[in-house]
């Protein structure tokens, strides 16, 4: 846990960024775009039953072509809306701004003050002088300070100022796509409606007041009769609802409108919107579905919406429900991935977010939009924090266990470790409580002096194969031969909570042994002299670039080595250190001997143990 400390500290200061950037309402919705735009296109249909409700009257390149280019005398553009008015349609919003007074103004006043007519205008939030004027009729009369506010506009010419008068003015985001739009915008004396919403509002008979209500954690935009109820984001912005193909909305050429070849009654009732897609007058905007698009049909694809009652927005609960769904997934992720299950931790992200983006495409196809980024952005970013470090980790452990643990712990230590190579103690050096053992054969030298060096070797194989047999069988790790002398702990690289026990037992047991093989023939009298000692030492690797061991290092270490050395002072062949007794209250202790060791400068005190003593 120690190892993984550092990590998830890291993976939870980055989780605590990306849920911070979460309740940044401009930033989400920036990080978000593109995947909405994607399921956009996903969704779009491959073909669309045109709207016989509502039709586009294009001044198209052949309109230009056959009547000029653009801007056309304004008796021209005069005759053209009267040709329009002449079909019976139930209203025309021009997506075309006149701010300058110019010849034939008279005519073309005339054709725009029709009461079904819907001039234009544009604007900014930056403080300018505004040219023309903005309508006075249109008004908020609750949650107004939520709207915003426009600093300047461009509306047009005096002399061709209309009672009503919208705005075409789209919300261009810092990638250059247009998603959404202003509904209301306010100034000093009143408020001006996006186009969409002011032909709406027409053709329903509402009166021109609005109120913004907050209620609830949502923002919605209603009339006073409340039959306009409008979902909006929390900048009071409105979705655009994109679609292909084109011609969902009925396009027709101004020269067909001009020539009157349309079929009799063809627009008999609907609501015309007068725009352009000829690429000459730039009107075209780059959206989700198209990079570049007529800009009269954002206006008309809104109308539509509204028409339909189904307006794109995000629901109060999305955004909420996505985070908790992030949340829930992040901790399973994490509690996996610390248990050592990277395949189900994969297999659990794939399937979150599998089935979050099957719910987010099924609401989409309602009009709702609920974020797919926090639960696949904190998904990825677990599972990119934390899966490397566990690859690491696994690569390191199998490494030290191949260059290591092979040579040091019994054979089942060592399958153990390969089942869960996470609890090994000092893959990375840390400090831990243990046991540690040295073991010492008295009077050895004089005896190897005695022998040829063959005869040596073997017999100092066949006493240290035999230590080495005990203290595996008592749970031990053989740290190094040092001559005729053996270093063993207790306590790494697997926890053992009796690690003070075992290492008394195989203390004992080592004598134990070596009076038994001291009786054999041909073996001088050898005696075996342990110290023992516990207490929190620093275990890991350590060495050079050349050569590195796994051992322990630390005073409770050194104190084992004095103690065994002190055991040729006494009559004791064990001497076990103070931190070890009090580990083992139930061990049959003499009386503890005070003892001046060097390397210490205080008396210590040492508890003598024999072979036979048996616990209580």
């Amino acid at each position: 846990m120690s190892r993984l400390l550092p990590r998830l500290t890291v993976l939870l200061l980055l989780q605590l960024v990306l849920f911070w950037s979460f309740q940044q309402p401009e930033l989400m919705r920036r990080l978000e775009a593109p995947l909405e735009d994607w399921r956009i296109r996903l969704l779009s249909p491959a073909a669309v039953e045109p709207d016989p409700r509502i039709a586009l009257i294009d001044i198209d390149d052949a309109s230009l072509a056959q009547e000029g280019r653009w801007p056309w005398p304004r008796e021209r553009t005069a005759a053209l809306i009267e040709r329009l008015q002449s079909y019976n349609p139930a209203l025309i919003g021009i997506d075309i701004i006149f701010p300058d007074d110019a010849s034939g103004n008279h005519p073309l006043a005339q054709a725009l003050g029709r009461d079904n007519v819907t001039t234009s205008l544009v604007w900014g939030k930056s403080p300018a002088a505004p040219r023309g004027e903005m309508p006075d009729h249109v008004f908020c009369t609750s949650g107004c300070e939520h709207l915003p506010r426009a600093g300047s506009w461009i509306s047009n010419a005096p002399a061709l100022r209309t009672e009503e008068q919208a705005h075409i003015t789209p919300i261009t985001d810092p990638d250059g796509n247009v998603r959404r739009l202003y509904p209301l915008v306010c100034h000093v004396s009143g408020c001006v409606e996006t186009l969409a919403l002011s032909l709406m509002r027409q053709l329903t008979g509402v009166p021109p007041a609005y109120q913004i209500d907050t209620a609830y954690s949502s923002t919605r935009l209603t009339d006073q009769t409340g039959l306009l109820n409008i979902p909006l984001a929390e900048d009071t912005s409105l979705r655009i609802p994109w679609h292909h193909p084109r011609y969902a909305i009925p396009w027709v050429s101004a020269a067909d409108v001009i020539n009157q070849t349309l079929p009799e009654g063809w627009l008999d009732g609907r609501i015309l919107i007068l725009g352009s897609s000829a690429v000459g007058l730039h009107d075209r905007i780059s959206t989700p579905v198209a990079a570049d698009f007529p800009a009269a049909e954002a206006h008309a694809l809104l109308l539509q919406g509204f028409l339909d009652q189904r307006i794109w927005h995000t629901p109060p609960p999305a955004n909420l429900s996505a985070q908790a769904a992030a949340l829930f997934t992040t901790l399973l992720l994490t509690m996996l991935l610390i248990r050592q299950h990277p395949a189900w931790a994969l297999v659990m992200g794939l399937t979150s977010n599998a089935l979050w983006f099957a719910w987010v495409m099924l609401r989409q196809q309602h009009g709702e939009f609920w974020p797919q980024l926090p639960l696949l952005a904190s998904s990825t970013l677990t599972l990119g924090v934390l899966l490397p470090w566990l690859t690491l980790d696994a690569l390191r452990a199998r490494d030290i266990l191949r260059r290591q643990f092979s040579q040091y712990v019994a054979p089942q230590v060592l399958e153990r470790i390969r089942q869960h190579p996470d609890r090994i103690i000092g893959a990375d050096p840390e400090r831990s409580t243990m046991t540690v053992l040295f073991a010492d054969l008295r009077k050895f030298s004089a005896y190897a002096e005695q022998i040829d060096p063959e005869q040596l070797a073997l017999t100092l194989q066949q006493l240290m194969d035999r230590f080495t047999q005990i203290i595996y069988a008592h749970g031990g790790t053989v740290d190094k031969y040092i001559g005729d002398a053996i270093m063993a702990f207790w306590g790494a690289p697997l926890a053992d909570a009796d690690h003070a026990r075992n290492a008394i037992e195989a203390a004992q047991q080592l004598c134990l042994t070596m009076e038994q093989i001291s009786q054999t023939p041909d073996m001088p009298p050898l005696q075996l002299s342990v110290g023992v000692n516990s207490g929190e030492v620093v275990v890991g690797e350590f060495g050079s670039s050349y050569r590195r061991s796994y051992t322990v290092i630390g005073a409770p270490v050194n104190l084992a080595a004095h103690l065994e050395a002190a055991t040729r002072m006494t009559d004791a062949p064990i001497l076990v250190g103070d931190a070890t007794q009090a580990l083992l209250p139930d061990y049959p202790w003499s009386a503890p001997l005070t003892l001046n060791l060097s390397g210490h400068p205080a008396p210590v005190k040492a508890w003598p143990l024999y072979p036979n003593a048996q616990a209580l």
